[in-house]
This record gives C-alpha cells, structure tokens and sequence, in this order.
C-alpha cells in the first residue's frame, strides 16, 4: 500500500491508506492536532479551513521539528503562519509533502463556506444526536444559542449552556467533522483487523478557541464531544502556551496555507520534485458549498 501517492482521492481511501501505515492499527489510542483559519467563528467570512492531523504516537512531532529547522533554523520551530513572510510560507508549501511522505500520519483538510455551514447545521446535530437539545434565544438583545438541559457526572441538577450565535454553529460543524474521520476511520481499522469492536480514542488537542478553554465555546466543545454519538470516542483540550508548541504551530501553519491557497492560489504552484514511493503519509482535503 506504500506505493501509491501522497494525496487520497476520499475519506474512504485516506483512511484506509493511514491505518495501512500504522505499525499496530489495532492500538486505538490516535492523537489529534487541530487548527482553524481565519477564525472558528461566524462574521461573515466567506470560506472556513480547519485542519486535524492524526497519528498514533504523536509522529507530527518529527514533522513539526524537521520543517521548523529547515525553514527558521534561528529558532528550529515553526513560526505563526500570521507572522510569516511570503517566503517562508512558499518553503513551508513546498517542504510539508515531502515531509509527510516519511511518516504515518494523516493530514485531513476541510473547507466550508460560511453559507455552506449554516444551511447544513440542522444535518450535523442530528448526526450528533442533538436535534431538539439546542434552541436560539433572544438576550439583551442578540442572539444566542441555548443547549440542554444536560446533567454533569457531578450535579445532578440539569444545566444550560449559553453560547454566542457566531460560535455555536462553527462549534458544530467542527465536531460533526471530528465525528465523521472518528467513523471512517474506526471503520478502516476494523477493515484491517478483522473484527468490528476496536475502540477508537481521539485525544484532540485544539488550538486556544474563542474566549479561551475556560468559556462557552470550550464547554461547547466538551458537551458535543460527550454526547450521544459521541460519548467515550473524545478527549478535548489544549496547550495554554500553543504559541510556542511546534505540532500546534505545524496546524497552524496548515490552515493558514490552506486559507492562502484558496485566496491567492497563484502563490502556491507546487515546483518540486515528484515524491517517490514508499509513503507513509496522507492528505486529504475536501469541500463543503
């Protein structure tokens, strides 16, 4: 399966190409950076980009420090894709494939347009298993979206969580495409072992999300990740420090070349040489519209 190339034609064959990769596929422990560009919020934007990279023994380590010596070698990290020149962000383009082709990781791309997310809410919370646990609500006159009620391990009093209406949806719709590469992929990897019961455990580590992981939207995130569908399949949390983190700048770079890429894809002509087989490594990006 090595002698193929870099990028999956669907999730499908991404997944089965990254469990065929793996040392011990049946090791259901998969660890999950995640980034978000221009921001994990509705304003009006026209495109959304999120990135998750997945592997078993957090191997997008050895890709981070190999790519930040290489292109910043004063420091031997990555630098914030927002502080970078354009020069640096055309090696980064150049280098990332080429670099991933050596390691069993997967590098799963999404691009939503803002439009695309909200007329397809409806479809993510039912795929949640949330459809009639949120509702919209007027206070002080916005909007915010109220979800529950909902009963913590703790407290057996149910609670409500209000979140700002530029924040539920996005939250949402992130979690639903945590949800789908969680199903796909469990899938793959029962394919591969032969049987259908292999627990799959994603440790997602996010970027800092808005109002940081003490508000809302990470109990937003925490509620979604632990609810009907997907309960014991999520842990969610991240690095207060994610700054100086070389596999959170590794996403943060990602989703920063994606979002250029589809402004300004002149920018971004691919010039190096063909990547030769073996690869252990695969991209997959899609497109909601």
């Amino acid at each position: 399966m090595k002698n193929r190339g870099i990028a999956a034609p669907d999730l499908a064959t991404a997944m089965r190409w990254f469990v065929s990769s793996l040392a011990n596929p049946g090791f259901g422990h998969f660890f999950v950076s995640t980034d978000h560009s221009p921001s994990e919020q509705i304003y009006g934007q026209e495109w959304h980009h999120s990135i998750l990279i997945l592997s078993q023994n957090v191997e997008h380590q050895a890709i981070a420090d190999e790519l930040g010596a290489a292109l910043n070698p004063r420091t031997g990290k990555l630098k914030q894709w927002k502080h970078a020149d354009q020069h640096y962000k055309s090696s980064f383009h150049q280098a990332i494939f080429h670099t991933l082709k050596k390691h069993p990781v997967l590098i799963y791309g999404t691009s939503a347009k803002e439009s695309a997310v909200l007329q397809h809410e409806a479809a993510f919370a039912d795929a949640l298993g949330i459809t009639g646990c949120y509702r919209r609500i007027e206070m002080n006159s916005k909007t915010n979206v109220e979800f529950g009620p909902y009963f913590r391990s703790d407290d057996n009093h149910p609670q409500t969580l209000t979140v700002s209406e530029k924040h539920a949806p996005m939250a949402i719709y992130l979690a639903h495409s945590l949800l789908r590469v969680h199903t796909h992929l469990q899938a793959a990897v029962a394919q591969q072992a032969g049987c259908a019961n292999v627990p799959i455990w994603f440790q997602v580590m996010s970027d800092k999300p808005p109002t940081d992981f003490t508000g809302p939207y990470a109990d937003l995130m925490w509620l979604l990740l632990g609810g009907p569908a997907t309960a014991g399949k999520f842990t969610w949390g991240g690095f207060k420090c994610e700054e100086d983190q070389p596999i959170d700048l590794l996403a943060d770079n990602l989703a920063g070349m994606i979002n250029d890429i589809t402004i300004k894809p002149n920018l971004y002509m691919y010039q190096g040489s063909p990547l030769e087989p073996p690869i252990s490594g695969v991209f997959y990006r899609e497109r909601l519209e």
